[in-house]
């Protein structure tokens, strides 16, 4: 299987999660501001360490996983995100996700990343359906996944708590 380790798109570098992200991540993953519209998901930093350690364990696992999102032309750590495998309702799935600073919404940012993270998909994992999961009042969320083509393909309670399921097209 290719390793997707590094991805450019033209004004990002997508470079496989490492320890060495350690900081950045815990920062973002327990940042308040980070999580305006799904604050029950927001970890502590240890709830972030936790989930860090499970997200590099995807790499080794599974040969893909959430990357570490920075700016081609500064090298600055803007968020986290990409597609690791899940499970969705007993089928298996590729989940698109992303984590970024505040100070990086609003740029596209998000639709770049997914947009390569797809590609990258669609070529080395075709015969898995990717998915958007996202808190039901996260409308940024829910534009980005329908502005790349996803559909609501159902909504569901986890935790108690509302959310969309948005899947490829």
């Amino acid at each position: 299987m290719v390793e997707p380790a590094e991805i450019h798109t033209d004004r990002l570098v997508m470079s496989r999660l490492t320890t060495a992200d350690s900081d950045a991540f815990i920062a973002v993953h327990s940042a308040p501001e980070a999580y305006p519209h799904d604050d029950w998901s927001r970890r502590s930093p240890e709830q972030a360490r936790e989930l860090l350690d499970w997200f590099l364990d995807d790499w080794s696992t599974d040969g893909i996983g959430y990357w570490t999102i920075r700016l081609a032309d500064t090298g600055e750590v803007i968020g986290f995100g990409g597609m690791r495998h899940a499970w969705e309702v007993g089928e298996h799935v590729l989940n698109l996700a992303y984590r970024l600073w505040p100070s990086a919404w609003g740029n596209g940012y998000a639709p770049e990343m997914a947009r390569a993270a797809l590609h990258w998909a669609r070529q080395h994992r075709p015969e898995r359906p990717v998915v958007i999961v996202t808190d039901t009042g996260n409308a940024p969320s829910a534009r980005v996944a329908e502005k790349l083509g996803f559909t609501l393909h159902r909504e569901r309670h986890r935790d108690g708590r509302p959310e969309l399921v948005f899947r490829s097209t």
